[in-house]
């Protein structure tokens, strides 16, 4: 039974890296240690990387005000 379980959970795995490299992610997570959070200080949004699954290297600009990332800082 234990090989069943293994196996579903490689799938499930893969399916989940899948999606993270087709929205820009970095399947290896672990390398960008995903706990970034930087405010922009043209609208005050926040970009949390833990809740985007993606590095924050992978924004080009605001979503809400169209500013560029030098307009962010790294709030932690």
């Amino acid at each position: 039974m234990g090989s069943i379980l293994e196996e579903m959970h490689k799938m499930k795995l893969a399916q989940k890296m899948t999606e993270l490299e087709a929205t820009g992610g970095n399947v290896n997570v672990e390398d960008h240690k995903l706990d970034g959070i930087y405010y922009c200080k043209a609208c005050g949004y926040i970009f949390d990387e833990a809740k985007e699954g993606k590095p924050f290297t992978t924004l080009s600009h605001c979503p809400v005000c169209n500013m560029g990332q030098q307009q962010f800082i790294r709030m932690n």
